[in-house]
């Protein structure tokens, strides 16, 4: 138990640069973004004029006025009390914006996450156990197809098929549970081919080894072997694809929350692009970095559940 907490608090310690370096990226991203933003605000249609006092009194009110290091002074000091600004053009609070956003990206990376799971680990162990056999090559070419399609085509085809042809599902928006269904699996397609093939070739290079060897002289079938010993060994490699794919849909799913309309945090940092809403793309980014930070963590922690040899290692040290 101890040796765990130790081991948290190391990470801990490692991650506090790191944290300090997403913050200097998130605050620098936003404030060297192209355009001005204060122009964006007296100007949204492009066609308008304003005076030069009008511009310095906006400019002074969204806090712009000031050099750029004091800037990011100012914005530490807000984030420490857990300020993330208002947008520009909205005028709405950013950390409430995120909070009911961020739930809508969670359930999405959730249920793509549940797919991915099923189908690209199932299938990946079905590859492995029926290798070089009918299934293991057509899986195999499902996965290298699944992983070749762009992700805005499966889109467009799954809402073609199950939103305007069979009536089945929602175009657009998540106003009913089943809105999450086209977006969520359109995630996983690409994501369950990579799991498939990366399974398949880890427990591959487990059965190789000499405890499965044992196992095999022991009476159990090729089947048992994989189940019972080969699969536990091979996932961490499987882990650390599907942690680094969780981390990427909570930051933010940005092309398929926009073509379908889903109100998450992905399709909200879309939108401050491009309205060089510059505040809520430091608080995107910021929220992004954290996130991976925080998946690395349960990453590591659970390689030490997963493998015993992890735990004898860290004991060891």
């Amino acid at each position: 138990m101890w040796t765990l907490i130790r081991y948290i608090l190391k990470k801990m310690a490692l991650l506090v640069p790191v944290l300090v370096g997403i913050s200097v990226m998130a605050f620098a991203l936003g404030a060297m973004s192209p355009g001005d933003p204060v122009d964006q605000v007296l100007n949204p249609n492009g066609n308008e004029s304003y005076t030069r006092e009008e511009y310095d009194q906006m400019s002074a009110r969204m806090g712009l006025d000031k050099p750029v290091h004091i800037q990011y002074i100012n914005w530490l000091g807000n984030l420490s009390q857990g300020d993330l600004g208002r947008s520009f053009f909205t005028n709405k609070s950013i950390v409430e914006q995120l909070a009911r956003r961020i739930p809508i990206s969670a359930r999405l990376a959730g249920l793509s996450m549940i797919v991915t799971v099923v189908l690209g680990v199932g299938g990946g162990v079905a590859m492995a156990v029926w290798k070089d056999r009918f299934l293991d090559h057509l899986l195999g070419a499902c996965s290298a197809v699944a992983l070749s399609v762009p992700g805005f085509w499966t889109a467009i085809v799954l809402m073609g098929l199950f939103a305007e042809k069979w009536k089945l599902l929602p175009t657009s928006g998540i106003v009913s549970g089943t809105g999450y269904l086209l977006p969520a699996v359109t995630l996983a397609i690409p994501s369950t081919g990579a799991c498939a093939r990366l399974t398949r070739n880890a427990i591959l290079d487990e059965v190789g080894r000499q405890y499965v060897t044992v196992a095999v002289s022991k009476g159990l079938s090729r089947r048992q072997t994989i189940v019972f010993h080969a699969l536990g060994n091979g996932l961490i490699p499987v882990v650390t694809y599907l942690g680094t794919h969780m981390a990427g849909i909570l930051g933010g799913a940005s092309i398929v929350e926009t073509i379908f309309a889903v109100p998450g945090i992905g399709s909200y940092a879309i939108s401050a692009v491009q309205s060089k809403d510059y505040y809520v793309v430091q608080a995107y980014v910021l929220f992004s970095g954290l996130v991976y930070v925080a998946v690395n963590i349960l990453l590591d922690l659970l390689y030490m559940a997963i493998n015993p040899r992890i735990r004898r290692g860290e004991a060891g040290q």
